[in-house]
């Protein structure tokens, strides 16, 4: 099974692309009780844990900028 990776912004939390279930672009990262690491969709509430994340340097970065933009 691959392994599955997420890019999250270090001072927000914000988590870069769509959710697999609503498809909009609302995430967060979140930590588990087992410390696992993954996300959450803020619209939906849709939750994946994930394998690794690459952390992305930024501080106030708007999930629904430009940099987003399709």
């Amino acid at each position: 099974m691959p392994e599955v990776v997420i890019q999250a912004y270090r001072v927000s939390g914000y988590v870069k692309g769509p959710c697999t279930k609503c498809s909009k672009e609302e995430r967060g990262l979140v930590m588990f009780d087992d410390y696992g690491l993954g996300w959450e969709c803020l619209a939906c509430g849709e939750i994946g844990r994930v394998d690794r994340v690459e952390w992305v340097e930024g501080a106030d970065e708007d999930p629904h900028g430009p940099e987003f933009e399709a």
